[in-house]
């Protein structure tokens, strides 16, 4: 089994720095710069698509911590309405994912950018979004704060006996890292064989949802204490969708290709 290790946290000057913080901060970086880098070679100036990166995320944290309200604490809601404004809260990464993308659709179209061009930023975005979301998942990894059912398996955690979560079982972060890792992976070799400018607009967006969509929804069965609705978790519902467009829409790009 994987070894259980502590968070860690560093006291400087009164204030206590954790890890997922910092790796929190790398992620959103890892998700800039990498968007940034390759907008040029779809046709996007850099200075555009800085600008509608840090849209994305700024629309993608706010959505992040609505939907986690709305859709996995609705009793914190109905005792505080104010929690739904408390943005630097929880937060659920499908409903900022989504959010960050409806939000960047917005954006994009009130600069005036063309459908293709959208098409084609929405692929340099996707394209990089599994190293952050890797990146952001360490984090999660590192504070245990998804915590899943008991087991033995190779890839469960050995935490600590004693404490209410103690035994081995899976962390749901560390799970969601890996998987990101092997999407990042295979991200890197379709690009090295077939570059991304000479790719149908929307591939790799469509490719991201089909890969991480039955991913996300398989891992989330092994998750405790969430919300669900007629037995699934708001990310499986979404990612239920999300997948099935991604698969239409490959295959019939697949199908019409000579």
């Amino acid at each position: 089994m994987i070894p259980y290790v502590e968070h860690p946290t560093w006291e400087i000057g009164g204030y206590t720095l954790q890890a997922f913080r910092l790796l929190a901060l790398a992620a959103i970086v890892v998700q800039v710069e990498l968007t940034v880098r390759r907008a040029p070679g779809v046709g996007i100036a850099r200075e555009t698509a800085s600008a509608l990166i840090l849209w994305a995320v700024v629309l993608g944290l706010a959505s992040a911590h609505v939907f986690d309200v709305l859709a996995y604490r609705p009793h914190v809601l109905r005792e505080d309405p104010l929690e739904l404004f408390r943005v630097w809260g929880e937060l659920s990464s499908t409903g900022g994912m989504l959010g960050g993308l409806a939000g960047l659709f917005l954006v994009a179209r009130r600069r005036g950018l063309a459908a293709g061009e959208i098409a084609r930023f929405f692929d340099v975005v996707m394209f990089a979004l599994p190293f952050t979301l890797a990146v952001g998942r360490f984090g999660c990894a590192l504070q245990h704060d998804h915590l899943g059912i008991a087991s033995t398996s190779v890839f469960a955690v050995s935490f600590p006996e004693g404490a209410p979560w103690g035994g081995p079982r899976f962390d749901l972060g560390l799970l969601e890292a890996l998987l990101c890792l092997a999407i990042g992976a295979a991200f890197l070799l379709l690009d090295r064989a077939r570059p991304q400018q000479l790719r149908a607009p929307g591939f790799f967006a469509a490719l991201f949802f089909a890969l991480y969509g039955p991913g996300r929804f398989a891992l989330d069965f092994l998750r405790v204490g969430e919300a669900r609705y007629a037995g699934l978790t708001p990310a499986q519902w979404l990612m239920l969708g999300a997948s099935l467009a991604a698969l239409g829409w490959l295959v019939r790009k697949r199908a019409a290709t000579p």
